[in-house]
């Protein structure tokens, strides 16, 4: 695993308004389990999960947000509407064991393609891999784990706005 120190000026200057630094670390299916380094991370949580992803298949890492919100820590997910209701999906697992699910799509506009998670409010996981079962095994997916104050904000900001919206499912 490559652990990378980056000044995105760029970027969140347009946040903050100044310079920040943040806390980037790049990880590739070609080079690491991404499943195993998102495990890590929930693991890790300790007040806060917020979760907007297409689809959730995969069993170990729905046992991780399980085993998250019995440690106290409150996780939310927003999913897609279609996706939850496919015979693979973990949606009612997770409904079953307390945790929160909104859905979007279908009727509404489009289908709800974000793949990110805001861990303890301070930290943001974003890419292309799926959180699905079988993602990453001969695929080329990756994920950025970014530490910023100022990027967990933007992105939760954005699932508190999709959380607002859309439906629980019960």
């Amino acid at each position: 695993m490559k652990r990378i120190f980056l000044t995105l000026l760029f970027l969140l200057s347009s946040l903050t308004g100044s310079p920040a630094t943040a806390e980037i670390e790049a990880l590739f299916s070609t080079e690491v389990n991404i499943q195993e380094a998102l495990l890590k991370e929930i693991e890790t949580l300790s007040e806060t999960l917020d979760l907007a992803l297409y689809e959730i298949t995969s069993a170990d890492l729905v046992q991780a947000l399980v085993r998250a919100k019995e440690r106290g820590v409150r996780v939310r997910v927003v999913t897609d509407s279609k996706q939850a209701r496919i015979k693979s999906s973990r949606v009612n697992l997770l409904i079953k064991r307390g945790i929160s699910v909104k859905t979007l799509g279908g009727k509404e506009k489009g289908a709800m393609n974000h793949h990110f998670a805001i861990l303890d409010g301070k930290k943001v996981i974003t890419g292309s891999h799926d959180w699905f079962t079988g993602s990453g095994k001969g695929d080329y997916e990756s994920i950025l784990i970014i530490q910023n104050n100022d990027l967990a904000d933007s992105y939760q900001k954005e699932f508190e706005r999709l959380w607002r919206e859309k439906r629980m499912i019960k």
